[in-house]
């Protein structure tokens, strides 16, 4: 609760002729029972791991993507991107650039959180977040805030020069245009490429259709998550183009290992269990046409039918999804604190060393 503003600095000095009586009645009102916050509390302890977006009650997170970061003891929540509909100007996106997550009025804006620890007490999660969900009047006072608002510090493009003007530029051409089409099939060597996220899980194959093999996630043994601004996130199903198939991994045989993937799917039945290994890549073209520089694509890197003791392997090396995210993404260590990650015996774990300090205490670099 901490993290977030209270009502009264969200809605300022619309709320000023309300007693503060009045407000306290309210707010003893708003709050959780005392048994459904030791119940959270309970089932926090069980929590390992937990990443995702957020969405909160203030003024920064109505323009910008919340990330919030828990491991172990370190919790914080960071803000970067804003959120499609805060740069948009109210217009809905196509169906084509977003046709799941928009919903009106605030497009984009929602929490997507995923928690991982042992033996937890799912509900007593579930009941512990949702308390912390707006009441219907609270959600009445953001909507009055800010449902029509502007951010204070909105770009005129075109007053601006310069490397802020460099930097908008390369914003649109390297994230909002490859995130705005299709995922793309390569057609032609790309110039450079760089892995947005990467993928390995249990799936089921759904057989194909129209020329598409389709995927169902079952399990997600691994995921990667490295551009977070173009990264897809845990998805629940994959597609592989059967006629193109081939030919992008010919364009791309430094990132795929194993035989031809047409061949491996022609010996798979539908309701097969496969072990599937992608990676999400942004391709750069060699094109003048800077909205037509970057696309996205999809490529399989391990496709292999799964057999029952090879299923139960891999389920025991991998009892929960192995999330990994860039230390650059994560909440960082304390001042003066460097973390580092070591293996030991397969398991990694957390060090942090200090800083070495110059004359006068003063931090070199």
């Amino acid at each position: 609760t901490g993290l977030m503003e209270t009502r009264m600095d969200i809605v300022g000095a619309s709320s000023g002729d309300v007693s503060s009586g009045e407000e306290e009645k309210k707010a003893e009102g708003a709050m959780p029972s005392s048994s459904v916050i030791e119940a959270g509390r309970n089932a926090a302890l069980r929590v390992i791991r937990s990443k995702g977006l957020v969405w909160l009650a203030s003024q920064q997170s109505h323009w910008q993507q919340g990330t919030a970061s828990l491991a172990g003891q370190k919790f914080g929540v960071s803000f970067g991107s804003p959120w499609l509909a805060a740069i948009n100007n109210g217009v809905v996106p196509s169906e084509e650039e977003m046709p799941a997550l928009w919903q009106k009025p605030w497009g984009d804006r929602r929490t997507e959180l995923v928690v991982i620890g042992q033996d937890m007490d799912n509900e007593a999660i579930t009941v512990a977040l949702e308390a912390c969900v707006l009441t219907d009047p609270e959600m009445d006072e953001y909507i009055e805030t800010f449902l029509d608002a502007q951010p204070l510090d909105i770009i005129d493009e075109t007053k601006v020069d310069g490397e802020l003007a460099e930097k908008i530029k390369k914003y649109k051409i390297e994230i909002l245009a490859p995130k705005r089409n299709k995922t793309q099939i390569l057609t032609q060597a790309p110039k450079s490429s760089e892995v947005i996220s990467a993928h390995s899980c249990l799936a089921v194959y759904q057989g194909d259709k129209g020329g598409v093999a389709g995927f169902q996630i079952k399990r997600y043994l691994r995921y990667a998550h490295l551009i977070p601004d173009l990264a897809s996130g845990l998805v629940k199903e994959f597609q592989l183009p059967l006629d193109s198939a081939d030919m992008q991994t010919a364009l791309l045989v430094d990132e795929t290992v194993g035989s031809v993937l047409s061949k491996t799917i022609a010996y798979l039945e539908e309701g097969d269990k496969v072990e599937l290994e992608w990676l999400q890549i942004r391709v750069e073209y060699d094109t003048p046409i800077n909205e037509q520089r970057f696309r996205i694509i999809q490529q399989c890197q391990k496709l292999a039918k799964l057999e029952a003791d090879v299923e139960n392997a891999l389920i025991d090396q991998y009892p929960q999804p192995q999330i990994m995210i860039r230390k650059d993404q994560m909440c960082g260590p304390g001042p003066g604190e460097v973390a580092k990650e070591t293996k030991t015996g397969g398991k990694t774990k957390q060090e942090k060393t200090k800083k070495r300090k110059g004359k006068k205490g003063k931090r070199r670099g």
